[in-house]
C-alpha cells in the first residue's frame, strides 16, 4: 500500500488527529480495537469507514468546540455518522443510532 500524498484528510483533519480521535472511542472486549469500536452513544463504528455515509458503521469527528474552545483535541469525539448529523442539526444531546447486538439500529425518540 502506498503512502498518502498528504497528511490531511479531505475534511482538513490531520491523519494523526483522526488516529487520536479514533482512540477515544469505546473498546469492546472480543473485538479488534484497531477495527471496531463504539461511539459515546453505543453505536458501532468501523475504523476503515471514516467519513463513509454509505456504511451503517461510518463515523465522523464531532467537534464539541462550540462550548469547549479551550480544550483543543479534547473537544473532538468519534461519532457514528447518523449520530453526528443529529448532533450537528437536531437535539445535540440525543443519539439516533445505537448498537443492537452486532448491528446498529435507529432508536425511537
Amino acid at each position: 500500500m502506498s503512502e498518502p500524498l498528504s497528511s490531511h484528510t479531505a475534511e482538513g483533519y490531520d491523519l494523526e488527529v483522526v488516529r487520536r480521535v479514533w482512540s477515544l472511542a469505546q473498546t469492546i472486549p472480543g473485538n479488534d480495537p484497531e477495527v471496531w469500536r463504539k461511539d459515546e452513544f453505543g453505536a458501532w463504528i468501523h475504523r476503515g469507514d471514516y467519513r463513509n455515509r454509505h456504511s451503517d458503521f461510518g463515523w465522523e469527528i464531532a467537534d464539541y468546540g462550540y462550548s469547549r474552545r479551550n480544550l483543543g483535541l479534547a473537544s473532538l469525539r468519534p461519532m457514528q455518522w447518523q449520530n453526528h448529523l443529529d448532533f450537528m442539526i437536531a437535539a445535540r444531546n440525543q443519539a439516533v443510532v445505537t448498537a443492537d447486538g452486532l448491528r446498529n439500529a435507529r432508536r425511537l425518540l
